[in-house]
């Protein structure tokens, strides 16, 4: 899939609805992937957590802005498009000086295995792992 920027809202929250259902629309593998992480996880997103000294709160929608931060990782990181890690719409949490977290949960028989894409000061990382992301930094 070629990216091009484009000033307008409106193809910003097209393109991310468009690379969030790639996985549907690109085949390649992603049937086998979406029938192994078919189970929905067991916890649900919270309102706030605190990770890595920070304090996050859920956001209930996509904004603008977190269309734009997204549109653009997925720019800069063209191989992760379609890829079943980042598949369907994620949960949003703000941080403060405008840190944001994206995340993507898929279910498995033993346990959830999630993906995050967070940006902080035009930088994005990339975090995965299994189990509960929300858990909080005391727990």
């Amino acid at each position: 899939m070629i990216l091009i920027q484009a000033p307008s809202l409106r193809y910003d929250l097209l393109l991310i609805g468009c690379l969030l259902m790639g996985c549907l629309l690109t085949g390649g593998g992603c049937a086998e992937e979406r029938t192994t992480l078919s189970v929905a996880p067991r916890f649900e997103a919270p309102e706030t957590f605190k990770a890595d000294g920070l304090n996050w709160q859920r956001e209930a929608g996509f904004s603008g802005s977190d269309a734009a931060v997204l549109s653009r990782f997925f720019q800069l990181q063209p191989g992760m498009q379609g890829s079943p890690a980042v598949a369907g719409i994620p949960v949003i949490y703000h941080g403060i000086q405008n840190r944001r977290r994206f995340y993507w949960i898929q279910g498995t028989a033993e346990e959830p295995l999630w993906s995050c894409v967070q940006f902080h000061r035009g930088r994005y990382q990339l975090l995965e792992g299994t189990g509960n992301p929300y858990q909080s930094d005391s727990q």
